[in-house]
């Protein structure tokens, strides 16, 4: 392992991906980015119960990769505490959590240890947590992008083959504002969209069940039809999805008859059925280099 972390700060460059199949990653189907224009908008949360739901609901081989370098969330949302093994190719092998494979920057560093990298380090590191895990046989591999549309996002999307990505967002304007900057940027990269997910849509108070809408009202998806997409979660706010994530107990197997829960597996089947409908309705992935 320290090998493979003395082996980061050696950047010798990304190879040039030009062939389909190097784009791919081996044993894994599908692999959709979850991601946001900004930061705090619960995209982590997102998709650790998006990949959970799609491994138990669904019933998929699942693995989740958190390629938040600098803020990674997943270990402690996943209740993940020991460092990966390496097989004798020196490839890592991903952590198996609630059904679903993870790795994490933050699986390899210290707990509180800061990651003050420059780009060119930073995506080293990416190229190690991809083409570096042994990831065997998926169905889907869900990827926790970082915030933002710069170098970082760019890469993986020309590095990987992706099936799709969703958009994260709350309903406020300000928050829009960057979806709208991500959801292009995806289009500019020939990804297609499977839809904005509309997080924090509304409070439910625990006491009477009533909502209340205090990052505003529908937001995502008069976005999503105003970008000709579409809004295909609203993902209510409950004091329980805090809790649950801190513990590292995913929402979706803590409390599965939660509004948010259903809203969380609701998603699941909805990707599951927008990937069969994008192979259904195209050729093979055409691919885009900046």
């Amino acid at each position: 392992m320290k090998g493979l972390l003395r082996s980061l700060s050696g950047y010798a460059g990304f190879r040039a991906f030009s062939s389909r199949g190097e784009l791919r990653l081996d044993g894994v189907k599908d692999i959709i980015a979850v991601a946001s224009g900004k930061g705090g908008v619960g995209k982590s949360t997102t998709a650790v119960n998006l990949a959970v739901a799609l491994a138990n609901m669904c019933q998929l081989k699942v693995g989740l990769l958190d390629a938040d370098i600098y803020g990674p969330s997943v270990p402690t949302m996943m209740q993940i505490h020991e460092k990966p093994d390496v097989t004798e190719d020196k490839k890592m092998i991903p952590i198996e959590m609630y059904a679903v494979k993870c790795m994490s920057m933050g699986l390899l560093v210290e707990k509180d240890a800061p990651i003050v990298w420059r780009g060119p380090m930073v995506m080293n590191a990416l190229e190690k947590l991809t083409r570096g895990v042994h990831w065997g046989n998926l169905d889907i591999l869900v990827v926790d992008m970082p915030p933002g549309t710069g170098d970082t996002q760019i890469s993986m999307t020309q590095r990987l083959q992706l099936s799709g990505a969703l958009i994260v967002s709350t309903p406020q304007d300000v928050a829009l504002i960057d979806a709208r900057r991500g959801a292009r940027m995806f289009a500019k990269v020939q990804v297609p969209i499977l839809g904005f997910i509309e997080n924090m849509s509304c409070f439910k108070c625990p006491h009477c069940g009533e909502p209340s809408y205090i990052f505003g009202k529908g937001g995502a998806r008069k976005t999503a039809n105003e970008m000709g997409l579409e809004c295909i979660a609203e993902i209510p706010l409950e004091g329980d999805i805090r809790e649950s994530s801190d513990e590292g107990l995913p929402i979706v197997l803590s409390a599965p008859n939660l509004a948010v829960s259903r809203a969380y597996s609701d998603l699941a089947h909805k990707v599951v059925d927008k990937l069969k409908g994008l192979a259904e309705q195209q050729s093979p992935h055409m691919e885009f280099h900046l």
